[in-house]
């Protein structure tokens, strides 16, 4: 794992975590790429679904990385990202697979406490980094392949990762013979204390990251996840 890539990770988690407090982020920044990342990461889902919520669907307007944004109030995960304006990053929580923000008549998602709930953690921030997942995956993750390819679920293909390499327990899905590959890292196996959660991040406009979090049961769902993610990026971007 590069210099660069820990920092760009840090940086990322450090918005994640951030209701957690600022010492367990400087955990995160230490480890981060490691499986020990995943201990603090899992508590993004411990409670954090109902906090702070609100079912006001008025557009908030936030401006990141220079690009204007127009985004439910619904979908913000806390009310001090509804405040609007300049921001290095926004944290949103959609249900899945509709991508809605919470409501109060669909608030179970949002109430569920397992780590299968039908959640999707997303933040978009400024990027700091030329390589999004699918940039990293020859430069970066193909350098750290172990084992034999495994077959993933429509048609992706599962590569552990191996000790050595800053990613101890954690797997590559990519999609095999294309130009633009989707590629997302995983918990390679679930336990009580990490949940199998996978991560991605997108470019969708210059300067601009979408990054998600979804739990590894929903992989499957990964073509029309991505599909429906970008879409709604566009439509975030382009408010009228």
């Amino acid at each position: 794992m590069t210099t660069a890539e820990i920092r760009s990770t840090g940086n990322r988690l450090g918005g994640w975590l951030r209701p957690i407090g600022i010492g367990l982020l400087a955990i995160v920044v230490v480890v981060a790429g490691g499986v020990a990342v995943w201990r603090l990461v899992r508590h993004y889902h411990d409670s954090v679904a109902l906090s702070g919520r609100s079912a006001d669907t008025t557009p908030v307007s936030v401006t990141i990385a220079g690009n204007a944004l127009a985004i439910p109030a619904n979908m913000i995960r806390t009310g001090r990202q509804r405040r609007g304006g300049a921001a290095e990053r926004v944290d949103l929580l959609l249900d899945w697979p509709d991508l809605n923000g919470y409501s109060a008549e669909d608030a179970e998602p949002f109430r569920n406490g397992s780590p299968i709930a039908p959640l999707i953690y997303v933040s978009i921030v400024a990027a700091d980094s030329a390589l999004d997942s699918t940039g990293r995956l020859e430069p970066v993750y193909s350098r750290f392949f172990t084992g034999d390819p495994v077959r993933g679920p429509s048609g992706l293909t599962g590569r552990l990762l191996s000790e050595d390499s800053g990613y101890r327990g954690e797997q590559i899905f990519y999609q095999p013979g294309v130009k633009q590959p989707f590629v997302a890292r995983c918990i390679a196996t679930a336990t009580p204390e990490v949940p199998a959660t996978c991560l991605r991040d997108v470019q969708i406009a210059p300067r601009l990251s979408m990054l998600y979090r979804f739990d590894r049961f929903y992989l499957g769902d990964w073509q029309e996840m991505e599909g429906k993610l970008r879409d709604l990026a566009l439509r975030l971007l382009a408010p009228r």
